[in-house]
């Protein structure tokens, strides 16, 4: 006997319906990256820094009701409401971490994480979870939205605490995932963190495993050490992948000294800034002409190692074009291009075809500027 195939309700939406259905204008946690209703997956290898920018976020997702005020000075400060240059909003969160409670408690004194963060350590005591036990989770963590009205969920690591061989086998994985997909549509950001594969992928599939993840979310974040991970470098590159202009994609970020915010390394088009070459700036500092790219060689410390000809080139362009210096000429034969500091012109030679009143002028100029290096009298 044949029974009926079941016929699952449609119902379509014409464009003039869809603004009824979508939600309000999209806000974000953590700008650009954590945005209540979606799920964001950072990508990034062991011990490379995901905690610690969590962390860094914890401290800074304090309840609506604390000022947004400074403390410290200069590189140490720390930017409440604010991380790596970006806005975060007020709100509650929780943790399911696979540390033990005693590593957070280090973190939250350190860092002053505020009571509207709570953290669940080791669910599942150290053993992997059954399917069963996973669903639980996720089913007691939509209980605790409703109970909390939590503004983000972080699963720190999220291979760790998902049942055995779901990361390789992309079905099981999804299964997995769609239940967080729902608690995200009760209205909280997911935020997972995830390690890397071994080897080598393409931007934006680098997630350990199937590439169910990079599929399913819908911010996709990709950590890196910005030099080789054994480095002194505290420098980390982000590019993140997303459907939203919000979504910065490429963001070079570096934690200062004392461990107590994030410094942005790079513009607002996502292009590297260039650090100060003190030796370039000791040198056009004391110019009084304007220096080509050889002179400046020339000029160089005898104590300090001299650069090669195409690195300090490269400097020059990427300094020029941040206007960390200024330039001129076009670099072709008997055009060479010229190099001096910015607001430094006035002091500069004005050149041999110039009047004897713009040289005495500039002599003037000269002598007054050194005089107030020495705070000598104008008569000197």
């Amino acid at each position: 006997m044949n029974t009926a195939t079941p016929v699952l309700p449609i119902q379509p939406l014409r464009p003039s319906e869809l603004a009824r259905a979508a939600r309000p204008r999209l806000s974000w946690l953590w700008h650009g990256y954590l945005a209540p209703g979606k799920v964001t997956a950072l990508i990034s290898p062991s011990k490379s820094g995901k905690t610690t920018l969590l962390s860094h976020l914890l401290a800074r997702f304090v309840p609506s009701c604390a000022p947004l005020s400074t403390e410290g000075s200069g590189e140490e400060k720390k930017r409440v409401g604010e991380l790596a240059g970006l806005a975060v909003a007020p709100g509650r969160a929780l943790v399911v971490s696979e540390e033990a409670a005693a590593d957070w408690d280090t973190r939250c004194q350190q860092l002053g994480i505020g009571q509207n963060v709570q953290f669940l350590c080791r669910p599942f005591q150290g053993a992997r979870p059954t399917d069963a036990q996973w669903f639980a989770l996720v089913a007691g963590l939509e209980a605790l939205h409703r109970q909390e009205a939590l503004d983000l969920v972080v699963i720190d690591p999220l291979g760790t605490l998902l049942p055995g061989y779901a990361e390789t086998c992309a079905p099981k994985m999804l299964d997995c995932l769609l239940p967080l997909q729902a608690l995200a549509n009760q209205g909280p950001a997911v935020w997972l963190l995830h390690h890397p594969a071994k080897a080598k992928r393409a931007d934006g599939q680098t997630s350990r495993g199937s590439s169910a993840l990079s599929g399913f979310a819908d911010i996709v974040m990709e950590m890196s050490c910005y030099r080789r991970a054994r480095s002194r470098d505290r420098r980390r590159r982000i590019c993140a992948y997303s459907r939203y202009v919000e979504t910065p994609r490429h963001l070079v970020i570096e934690l200062n000294a004392g461990g107590t915010d994030y410094l942005v390394r790079t513009d607002a088009a996502g292009t590297i800034l260039v650090e100060t070459w003190p030796e370039v700036h000791r040198i056009l500092a004391n110019a009084t002409d304007k220096l080509s790219h050889q002179a400046i060689l020339e000029r160089w410390p005898v104590e300090e190692n001299r650069p090669n000809r195409s690195t300090l080139s490269r400097w020059l362009k990427r300094a020029t074009q941040q206007r960390l210096i200024c330039c001129s000429g076009s670099g072709n034969r008997g055009d060479a291009l010229l190099y001096w500091l910015p607001g430094r012109e006035p002091l500069l030679w004005p050149g041999h075809n110039a009047s004897e009143a713009e040289k005495q002028a500039w002599r003037e100029r000269c002598a007054a500027h050194v005089r107030s290096l020495f705070e000598l009298p104008a008569s000197a």
